[in-house]
């Protein structure tokens, strides 16, 4: 075989090696992990089932909720080991919730109240900015992202760039672990006033068909066999109780197809006003890490706001036993 004949040949090795994973960015991590990107998402996965996605672009609405409610920046779906889906997007109850979710309530800056939860007030919103990296080491793979919040009334003005690095792990396959690191920075000279309300915060939104059915005896802090879902923290609390109690852990459960599932999140010892109070909503899957509980504060260029999470799911019923030891080898690395 000629020079010519050879380069020829090896070239459509190479383009036939490459063209299956064209319009996708690939990284292989050990252990079975790996991150890929495409234009709308960021998807790990560990032995090539999912464990959890990022969204880079609005994911379709479904029909009969207003596009209003459009966001970007947020994780779902989020997988147990068995591949059941433990977050929403869109739901119908509260359409502004999107899976795992960063967002401030009531806010104050340059004269303006801008809401960045609440998307159908028009006043704020949060968005994926940019991808800034993905990465793979020792049995673990992430990505590094930027979010934008801004204040969305003419002039729209971005008022908080928001990095999250997310980190997950190899596990012995009875459960997920993966980490989100966030720090959110000014980006102008005013500052951004976060006021004393009852939510707001990196928050986390379960499945529609874990809503609670009419009232139940959750009322009184217990748990029915009439409720499809509830919560548990590291105080052993339930739903009622729990409310804007102080936490290292709170565990959000439920059934799905009759098996028992749960996510736990993990907030770090040195998270601004740890242990940090966390709202439990007394009928809905939904619960978020509240440092405004208290009072306000405030971010800018001096005082960045800084937080770490880990999430573990499950394919059972939360174990507090085994999560609290979960959170002391956390702290302990």
């Amino acid at each position: 075989m000629n020079g010519s004949a050879q380069f020829l040949t090896h070239t459509l090795i190479a383009l036939a090696a490459v063209l299956p994973t064209l319009g996708r960015d690939c990284v292989r991590a050990s252990e079975g992990m790996a991150v890929e990107t495409t234009q709308s998402t960021i998807t790990v996965s560990s032995d090539g089932v999912a464990l959890l996605v990022y969204n880079k672009r609005t994911p379709k609405i479904p029909v009969g909720i207003d596009p209003i409610y459009a966001r970007s920046g947020f994780l779902h779906p989020v997988h147990t080991p068995a591949g059941r889906v433990v977050t929403a997007a869109f739901p119908h109850d509260h359409p502004h919730q999107q899976g795992i979710f960063s967002a401030w309530v009531k806010t104050d800056y340059a004269g303006r109240s801008p809401d960045f939860w609440n998307a159908a007030a028009g006043t704020g919103r949060v968005f994926h900015e940019r991808v800034v990296s993905t990465f793979q080491d020792q049995g673990q793979a992430g990505f590094e992202v930027d979010l934008i919040h801004q204040a969305a009334r003419q002039p729209a003005i971005d008022v908080l760039r928001e990095r999250w690095k997310v980190t997950a792990y190899a596990t012995d396959g009875n459960y997920r672990c993966f980490d989100l690191h966030t720090i959110q920075s000014a980006l102008t000279d005013e500052p951004l006033t976060v006021r004393k309300y009852h939510y707001g915060g990196m928050a986390l939104r379960g499945p529609v068909e874990w809503l609670l059915k009419g009232d139940t005896d959750s009322k009184k802090g217990g748990v029915t066999d009439r409720e499809l879902s509830g919560f548990l923290n590291d105080l052993k609390s339930s739903r009622i109780k729990g409310n804007h109690q102080p936490a290292k852990w709170v565990s959000l459960w439920g059934k799905i197809d009759g098996n028992s599932v749960s996510i736990t999140v993990l907030s770090a010892k040195d998270n601004f006003r740890a242990p940090q109070p966390a709202r439990l909503h007394p009928r809905k899957p939904y619960f978020c890490f509240c440092p405004c509980v208290a009072s306000a504060f405030v971010i800018d260029r001096d005082h960045p706001f800084e937080a770490r999470y880990r999430y573990l799911v499950t394919d059972t019923a939360p174990d507090p036993q085994w999560l609290d030891e979960q959170w002391d080898r956390w702290m302990d690395h």
